[in-house]
Parts: structure tokens; sequence; C-alpha cells
């Protein structure tokens, strides 16, 4: 193996420098002798069940994102605990055959093996088709398109927006029916998945108990994204996100659990849902949770037609205390709770 020399005493190859980059997070221009040296872990089975993404356009670029996990309803994917090497490319047509560029990403075991791809130098106003390599395998192309320039005179821009998705309460029919609009930005609008369930007459199961944990997360986001309504929306236009309660917990309000649990340990909860929510949204790099903190507002223009502000003044994380909760709660605020408060939804 061809070795190259550090400034330090020591001597590394060309494979533990290309993992060690990847393992940094680094997203590379993939030459050849990248694709030479990249190991290919040997995958329990094809790694893209949980499909691809786009997200917040800008006139020069997107983010990509997929996560690899061969056994998505397991702990870890059923993912090995190394870094994978992840090549993705963008191409000007739907059989990616015009390749405009190309890189190579680290899928680490600390984000589950997510990636987010923030592609840049991109055409304004224009559609283009992405994918995945890893492991041998190939993921279905998305469909992602950039925002038009600042000062451009677009007359048109096709919108959709979802929120509130139980996932045992109905079908995803609607993500279909938005296929069919030919939509230019889809956005979430809150509670992506929901933590908690009620009644019994559910069309299919969460199968598992209220999450608490990382795992219990990463495995909700992943059960949510078995439908495959969801996630044929993700692959045919770019999102932008926000949530709301569910995510996390309903009504939590900074600190405080719809329980009342200790704030320290109802913090270490926020923290694991707030990592889960990253690693499976198509989110900026700038989005990444620093334990329960994380900054998820942006701003995003379509030209001189529509400007998005990606903010909810009301965010759950900034509320000093929960809207209605009867653990709180006197007589007569009870009272008031029972005629004002919404119904769980």
């Amino acid at each position: 193996m061809t070795k190259i020399r550090t400034a330090g005493t020591r001597r590394i190859g060309r494979r533990e420098l290309v993992t060690g980059a990847l393992a940094l997070g680094a997203t590379l221009v993939a030459p050849a002798f990248i694709r030479r040296v990249s190991a290919q872990p040997r995958l329990s089975g094809p790694p893209f069940t949980l499909g691809v993404a786009s997200g917040y356009p800008s006139p020069t670029g997107v983010v990509l994102w997929t996560r690899l996990a061969p056994s998505p309803l397991m702990p870890a994917g059923g993912m090995p605990p190394e870094v994978v090497p992840v090549e993705w490319e963008v191409a000007t047509d739907d059989r990616m055959g015009w390749i405009v560029q190309r890189g190579i990403v680290g899928a680490t075991p600390a984000f589950a093996h997510s990636v987010h791809v923030e592609v840049e130098n991109l055409e304004p106003g224009r559609w283009y088709w992405y994918r995945f390599r890893a492991g041998g395998e190939v993921s279905a192309a998305g469909r992602t398109r950039t925002a038009p320039t600042a000062n451009g005179n677009n007359e048109r821009m096709r919108l959709a927006f979802a929120s509130c998705q139980q996932y045992e309460q109905g079908y995803y029919n609607a993500y279909r029916h938005m296929l069919g609009d030919d939509l230019d930005l889809i956005v979430h609008l809150g509670d992506y998945i929901y933590e908690s369930s009620w009644g019994q007459d559910h069309v299919r199961k969460h199968g598992a108990p209220e999450p608490h944990t990382l795992d219990d997360y990463r495995i909700r986001h992943a059960l949510y994204k078995s439908d495959p309504d969801l996630r044929a929306a993700h692959a045919a236009c770019p999102w932008l996100m926000t949530w709301d309660d569910h995510e996390v917990q309903n009504d939590y309000a900074n600190d405080r659990s719809e329980h009342l649990d200790t704030p320290e340990w109802f913090l270490e909860r926020r923290a694991a849902a707030y990592r889960a929510y990253y690693e499976h949204m198509p989110l900026r790099r700038s989005m990444v949770p620093f334990g329960p903190h994380m900054r998820l507002h942006t701003r995003v223009a379509f030209g001189r037609l529509v400007h998005l502000a990606d903010a909810i003044a009301d965010l759950p994380a900034d509320r000093d205390r929960q809207r209605f909760n009867p653990l709180l709660a006197t007589s007569t605020d009870a009272a008031k709770g029972a005629t004002f408060r919404p119904p769980k939804r």
C-alpha cells in the first residue's frame, strides 16, 4: 500500500486517511484513488430502505439525505459499528446520464449512518435528480430543485403542506395526491411522528411502547418512513421542516414534560428525540442538535414571489410552560382548560 507522510511522526495509509476524513463527516470529490481504497463493509441487506430526500433549496444548492438501514426497525438499523463511505451523484436528467456533481460522504454510527450532503454550485431555478451508492447497492433516484435567483421573476410556485400524521390513525394517501400536483416544495409543519397512541380503531400499529431513548426514537422515525407514499413524497421534491410537540412528547414545554418528570431526565429524553429527528430529515448541517438544544428555523426564498420563514414562535422548546397541564392546574384552571383545550391531535 502506498504510504502518505503526515506532519507528525506517524505514517498512515490511504485507506486510514480516507476513513478518518469520512468519520469527521467530510464530503469529498471522488477521484479514482478514493474509489479504489474506500472500504465497503459487507451489509446485511439493501441499505436504502428509508428512501431518499432533499430539502432547503437555495438558488445554488440543496440538501440531500438518506440513511443506511438494512433492518430499519432494529437498533442501529442492522448496520455495523463503523463508518461507511456513501457516494452521491447529482444529474440533470432522470436517467442519471448527465452527472454534474458527485462526491463521497461518511455515514457514521454516531448519527445512525445518516448522511446530509449540502450540494453547492448548481444552477438556479431548475430540476435535478440524485442518488446514492453504498455497500454495492444503489438507491432509487430522487428529484429536487434549486430556488430561483433572489431577483427572479418567477410567476408560479406549487406548494403543499402537511402535519399531524399519526401513523396508527390513517394511511398517507394524501401524499399520493400531492405527487400528481407537480409540486415545487412540501412544507411539513410538525408532528411528523407521534410518540403516543390512543383509540382502538387503528389501521396499523406502532408495535412498540412510547419512545424514551435514542434507539426508541430512531425506530419510531424508521417506522413512519416505512410508508411508501411518504417516501415517494420525499423523493419527489425538496422539503422544509419544522416540528411541534409530538416529535418529543405531547404538550411538553421547555424542560417540562407532560407528566412533570424531573427536568434533568426529560432533557435527556428531549436530546434523544432531537438527535433522531435530525438523523431522519433533510436538514442543513447548521441544524445539528447539541444535546437538548437545536436551532431549526431559517428563511427560504423562491425568487421575488415567495419568502418562507421556516420558524414558529410557539415552538415547544421555547415555551415557558405548557399551554394547559391538568397536573399543574387549580380547579378553576381545570374548568377553563376543559372548555378551551383542544383535543389531542
